[in-house]
């Protein structure tokens, strides 16, 4: 079936058989196809097509559990929880005829240690391992904590217990890696495939062409249907004009998946045409405003809290989309897809959402800063610029004064918001952002916002705000050791309660996504652990 909502929680269109081509559209490049350095959620979902991971997140619209990709199973745990082993599928081949190796994971792993080279994806295998001061495989060194006892056995010993470590093997960064075929920085330019597909071609910012890998065996994995012959991504379209063509039907489907853009929304809802093609979901993405503790004068807290109280949520939903098919009103940070959400509001914007100016005052008051301060705003094209300007205008009210920086998107969380050099050299106090959970947990939503020991200095950083806050840190380690999930749950509302004392991330909206798929395509659903769709179940009608 198809029709609006289709793709949510459902499978529209089932079907189709193989061939084609799977024509695709970005405003921007991916950050990386470096398995170790890519973080953004749509890069992770082309990553799917090229890269056998050790667990992989499931083809089930409704439920994000995570499965054997090219484990056999899920990891078996003994030593009370500090060490997982698991066993790898004999006969997986990458692109280039050898046969991938428990060996080529552990190295995968190693390259993560790498930051002074391959900084960008995600690091929390670096606190959860018992690594020592392992800095990588270019040392000549290997890890400790990664061990092969042959070549289909890959076993980790971990620091503490960590009951989701199996979402962990499901990240890019377990993809395997031959190391003589490692070239390190430039790794991403052609990196080795054990996926259906394999790189054909790559234009930096321009194109990605995806071809099948003759090598890949559908019998051997559980998850892949890889129906298209090739798959082909044209980066760098302008938003607006990348809604025109998509609904034009030069492309089938928006990788990137940012969602429609103001001006072709009215157009596609008024549309029962168009409408039947669309889907709006919850993402489980939470739309924020992160306030930079490193930039003053947001080293202090009252300033900080002025500029809560000065938002204007209203514009600010209204500049997402509105509310509805924008999202809805946030003011707390776990989103409604976990079961720690609260909605509770620490810093209440009155009945209209259009802020408390008089609070704000007095909190620039509390500053020493009464008549106000210059800071800048960061952002990226699209609606977050739209977001930027109307934080802009709304703390204008009270004295401060936001000039609004547009950055590179393709670079925004690699050398922009996301490096906290770029955030000290260029003054950006604050920056327009949004987040989604690496998986579907509390720990996989809010540690890489507020966790410490995940800053990452040479770029790719998520905990923008800089927080390093040993309270913080202890009860993430203790709500990550109980087997009870009501105490699970009542420490993670503590930390979040903790984090929003500390006035450093404005939640603003719990995100929907307006999607608009071409009618042509088959078996199209809203991954439940991405809130995109998911490419690699893809077809086409012929």
């Amino acid at each position: 079936m198809s029709g609006w909502n289709a793709a949510v929680a459902a499978l529209a269109n089932p079907g189709g058989a193989p061939g084609g081509r799977l024509r695709m559209v970005a405003s921007a490049d991916v950050d990386s196809l470096d398995p170790a350095r890519t973080y953004y959620v749509w890069s992770w979902l082309l990553q799917r097509t090229m890269h056998r991971t050790l667990m992989a997140f499931g083809t089930d619209p409704v439920s994000p559990t995570v499965v054997p990709d090219l484990a056999i199973g899920p990891g078996e745990v003994s030593d009370s929880g500090l060490t997982w082993t698991y066993r790898i599928r004999e006969g997986v081949r990458f692109e280039n005829g050898e046969e991938v190796r428990a060996q080529d994971v552990a190295y995968a792993v190693e390259r993560v240690f790498a930051q002074e080279t391959l900084a960008g994806g995600p690091t929390y295998l670096l606190d959860l391992l018992d690594h020592g001061d392992y800095r990588g495989p270019y040392r000549g060194q290997r890890c400790r904590a990664v061990d092969c006892p042959d070549d289909h056995t890959l076993r980790f010993r971990l620091r503490r217990p960590f009951a989701d470590f199996d979402f962990l093997m499901a990240q890019p960064n377990t993809a395997p890696v031959p190391a003589r075929f490692d070239t390190r920085g430039d790794y991403e330019k052609a990196p080795v495939c054990s996926g259906p597909y394999r790189i054909r071609s790559y234009e930096a910012g321009r194109s990605l062409h995806l071809v099948r890998n003759p090598l890949w065996n559908r019998a051997d994995d559980p998850l892949r249907t890889a129906l298209p012959d090739e798959m082909a991504v044209t980066f760098g379209v302008d938003v607006d004009d990348l809604d025109r063509r998509l609904i034009a039907g030069e492309f089938h489907i928006d990788v990137e998946g940012r969602g429609i853009q103001h001006a072709a929304r009215d157009a596609i809802l008024a549309d029962p045409v168009l409408r039947a093609c669309a889907d709006n979901p919850a993402t489980g993405f939470l739309q924020y405003i992160t306030v930079q503790t490193s930039v003053p004068p947001f080293d202090n807290l009252h300033a900080r809290r002025a500029v809560f109280y000065a938002a204007d949520k209203a514009a600010l939903l209204e500049a997402r989309g509105g509310s509805g098919v924008g999202g809805s009103l946030a003011t707390s940070l776990i989103p409604p897809t976990l079961p720690s959400h609260t909605g509770s509001d620490r810093y209440p914007c009155g009945a209209d959402l259009r802020g408390d100016l008089p609070a704000a005052r007095a909190e620039l008051a509390a500053a020493g800063l009464p008549d106000g301060f210059e800071t800048v705003i960061a952002t990226q094209p699209g609606k977050f610029e739209l977001v930027a300007r109307a934080l802009s205008e709304a703390v204008a009210r009270v004295g401060i004064k936001a000039r609004v920086e547009v950055l590179d998107t393709a670079s925004y969380y690699r050398s922009g918001l996301g490096h906290p050099d770029t955030v000290r050299a260029l003054g950006l106090g604050l920056g327009v952002t949004d987040w989604g959970a690496d998986y579907p947990t509390e720990y996989g939503f809010l540690a890489p916002l507020v966790d410490g020991r995940q800053i990452k200095r040479g770029g790719g950083n998520f905990n923008f705000a800089e927080i390093d806050d040993p309270l913080v840190q202890r009860l993430v380690d203790e709500a990550q050791a109980l087997a009870d999930p009501s105490a699970r749950q009542g420490l993670w509302q503590r930390i979040e309660d903790t984090v929003m004392e500390r006035a450093v991330i404005l939640p603003m909206a719990h995100d929907r996504t307006l999607h608009y798929r071409h009618p042509d395509v088959t078996n199209v659903y809203v991954h439940p652990a991405f809130g995109l769709y998911d490419i690699q179940a893809m077809g086409l009608a012929r």
